[in-house]
């Protein structure tokens, strides 16, 4: 899902203009910053313009509202106060773990999620990039909400998605303090067989889901994550597949 699958984010805090001007080095991003990002789609959901060729080529606009699927936060040393007192090494701390369970409806919108897990855990809004490990990550549902025209009876509407991010972007060597910082997905998993609505006929599109499919299998593979939504949608898909004779 192209404008889900990544957010934008801003970074905090205030500074002179001739600040804003220059070039840092080793820039950080806060936690509390990509919650912020999400506060509009969390709010009013995201719009994906469709165009579906199945009904009389009718274009519309699916609307998506996220919440937190799963979240492993590693610290680069101990936290106080964290929820786990488990080290993976001298510089791979679990600080936090979430693993959401809840059906689909009843889930609260992601930001609304975060703030009441902040309330215990107080790091998910003060922690930074600079004191988190590269294994540190989050997934986001995207959940289908509605159609705008609406549009009925179209299987791939219904259509939900996984998306995979890690909390610890990648920055070039110097970079303008005003510069937004992109987190992209690199895993997303489909709750159904997506359909021709999301994968264009004679292209690479089918390739590219199972490759970032694989990916998120591979991540959850590695920190041996059981991800409660990513196995639920993979159970899904298989009773997707058509029946064999």
């Amino acid at each position: 899902m192209n404008q889900g699958s990544h957010c934008s984010i801003s970074r905090g805090g205030s500074s002179s203009s001739s600040a804003k001007a220059e070039e840092v080095r080793k820039p950080q991003v806060g936690l509390r910053d990509i919650w912020s990002a999400y506060e509009e789609w969390s709010s009013y959901a995201v719009g994906v313009p469709l165009k579906l060729e199945n009904t009389k080529s009718i274009d519309t606009t699916q609307h998506y509202v996220p919440s937190l699927s799963a979240i492993q936060i590693f610290t680069n040393k101990p936290f106080v106060g964290g929820s786990s007192s488990r080290s993976f090494g001298t510089d791979c701390h679990l600080y936090f773990e979430y693993n959401e369970t809840m059906s689909f409806g009843d889930r609260p919108p992601l930001t609304i999620k975060v703030d009441e897990l902040a309330k215990k855990h107080h790091g998910l809004n003060s922690l930074t990039s600079s004191d988190l490990s590269q294994s540190s990550w989050f997934s986001v549902a995207w959940s289908p909400v509605y159609p705008i025209p609406e549009v009925r009876n179209v299987k791939a509407l219904s259509v939900s998605f996984l998306t995979y991010h890690l909390l610890t972007p990648l920055f070039p060597e110097t970079v303008d303090q005003e510069t937004n910082v992109v987190l992209p997905a690199f895993g997303v998993v489909t709750s159904k067989l997506p359909g021709e609505v999301w994968i264009m006929p004679e292209t690479s599109d089918q390739e590219k889901i199972n490759m970032h499919e694989e990916s998120a299998s591979s991540w959850l593979g590695t920190l041996k994550f059981s991800h409660s939504d990513f196995d639920l949608f993979m159970a899904e898909k298989s009773n997707d597949l058509p029946a064999t004779p």
